[in-house]
């Protein structure tokens, strides 16, 4: 079974022979053994110890034991599990440099072999110390996640926002977060020691206004209260891209540790569900040394063929296995690109699979208030009536969205007395108000149950419509007459669409909104004139 793959980049000071030196030391010490590193290098058939581990190498080397570039290498150590009979874990690290003066491509990969299906002592997924000495002592590449702790703030929550949604992040971040008195889940230091090379650990400090943070970043994408939050590499699907995200709450956490059960392990193996195949994919195993050992092999032979005419049967016959070889890895390449695509599609399926039960359930069971149903029957007729006509009020615009979107959307009564005292003043354009509502439950709606931020979603209303907050000069004033109360609860809503610029009843349309996540609902709280600063 696979348990953990990493790969990550290193440039230490004496090349190759850095890593290897600390494998040695890794396998050595524990045994009291001397693992000579020059031997390692040039490759070890099979070396056995008296706890019953073996060590094996290979590497690309000529007869002299000199390095053959590109320089592949591979290291695999094996070894059983005390009071476990019948299963061995294999470690194996891996090496590419393809010259003398350029980066080292590492990887890591550690798997349990089973005799039968009688073994079944639970797994712990767990990290080779090696990655840490490795990443320790070897240059990693600055692009490394998790070779620092980075800190949420305020400040940098919409730089964040950004790096989030970067199609080119290939790496999970992890969001830890204290509780009230300033104490984390687990120490986030420790939690980075163990994702370094896979994951980014994100740190909210105490002093940071995580109700804020939420504000910027969206409940999504937040954590606070001693939560953890992993939010996976952004994927794009064919109908556009989402981040999976997997929340651990105060109290799912807690579980964990009555059931005695390591956060950190359990993290980790959150993280490498996810990153385990494309890791190995990148590996650089035993048989990829060999294929490279016999690549060369042929390379040579096809060299010390050329030329001659009798042998140029087997000239062309060397070269065919060459090509053949070079052909597979290009069919390889594309059927993994085929199963991450499948796989990412896989996930927004699954993602939109679950809001439509949610939905559906909310749909079944959800009480309706009585009065607003009330409401509903006395106005929804004449309200449809002006819709057919084409020349709907704001206020039956209104009504129309509530009455055909009440698993989407809740209107506060806020929301109808705005947009009946902006008919009262005449509003014009109660058939663009409806349209752009309908887009609001609709395709917003869909985006962001997928999980797509605002920035993706925003472009489903037009040029100029939709924007995510207010201007950073509004005043305290201007956010209380844009905080609304729903369920006992004042809510910000500073998201809100727009039509017109004017200040006219007529012509200029505000509407102010929230997502709740936790209740798949858009809430409205203000649908009617512009709202001062």
């Amino acid at each position: 079974m696979l348990v953990y793959a990493n790969s990550f980049l290193l440039k230490p000071s004496s090349g190759f022979s850095d890593v290897i030196a600390q494998i040695a030391s890794w396998v050595g010490a524990p045994r009291k053994f001397y693992v000579d590193p020059a031997r390692l290098e040039v490759g070890i058939k099979d070396l056995r110890f008296t706890d019953g581990a073996s060590l094996s190498s290979l590497a690309t080397v000529d007869d002299h034991g000199h390095p053959i570039f590109p320089y592949h290498f591979n290291a695999r150590l094996a070894h059983g599990q005390p009071g476990v009979p019948g299963r061995r874990w294999v470690t194996e690290i891996g090496l590419k440099q393809a010259a003398p003066d350029q980066e080292i491509f590492c990887s890591v990969l550690l798997r349990t072999d089973e005799i039968s299906a009688k073994v079944t002592d639970p797994i712990q997924v767990t990290r080779p110390r090696i990655v840490e000495n490795i990443i320790g002592r070897c240059g990693p590449s600055r692009h490394t996640p998790g070779l620092s702790i980075i800190q949420l703030t305020e400040e940098n929550a919409k730089a964040f926002e950004y790096e989030i949604e970067r199609i080119d992040r290939h790496h999970p971040i992890v969001e830890i977060s204290c509780d009230r008195e300033g104490s984390f889940p687990v120490a986030p230091e420790r939690l980075r020691s163990v994702l370094v090379g896979l994951a980014q650990v994100i740190e909210i400090p105490k002093h940071v206004d995580t109700y804020r943070l939420e504000h910027i970043l969206g409940r999504r994408y937040s954590a606070y209260g001693g939560a953890i939050n992993i939010i996976s590499p952004y994927r794009m699907t064919e109908s556009g891209g989402f981040c999976k995200t997997t929340l651990f709450t105060p109290d799912r956490l807690a579980e964990l540790v009555e059931a005695g059960v390591a956060i950190e392990s359990e993290i980790l193996a959150i993280v490498t569900h996810h990153t385990n195949l494309p890791h190995s994919w990148r590996h650089i195993s035993n048989e990829i040394v060999r294929e490279a050992i016999l690549r060369e092999r042929l390379q040579k032979a096809v060299s010390a063929a050329s030329g001659t005419v009798d042998t140029a049967v087997y000239e062309e016959l060397l070269q065919e296995a060459s090509d053949q070889l070079v052909a597979k890895d290009r069919e390889l390449e594309n059927a993994r690109s085929d199963i991450e695509a499948r796989d990412a599609n896989l996930d927004r399926i699954s993602a939109e699979n679950e809001s439509l039960k949610y939905n559906l359930s909310s749909a079944q069971s959800k009480p309706i208030n009585e009065a607003s149903g009330d409401r509903l029957s006395t106005h929804f007729a004449q309200a449809f009536r002006e819709l057919l006509k084409g020349n709907p009020s704001l206020e039956q615009a209104l009504f129309i969205i509530d009455a055909l979107y009440s698993d989407r959307v809740a209107v506060l009564d806020t929301a109808y007395s705005s947009a009946k005292e902006s008919d009262r003043g005449g509003f014009q354009h109660g058939a663009k108000a409806l349209q752009i509502l309908k887009s609001l439950a609709e395709e917003y709606w869909l985006d962001i149950v997928a999980g797509k931020g605002d920035q993706q979603a925003k472009g489903r209303f037009g040029r100029n419509v939709f924007a995510a907050k207010e201007s950073e000069t509004i005043s305290a004033e201007g956010r209380k007459r844009r905080t609304f109360r729903y369920k006992d609860v004042d809510i910000l809503m500073e998201k809100h669409l727009k039509l017109g610029v004017k200040d006219s009843y007529a012509e200029t349309l505000r509407i102010h909104f929230e997502w709740l996540p936790s209740e798949k609902l858009i809430v409205i709280g203000h649908c009617g004139k512009h709202l001062n600063f």
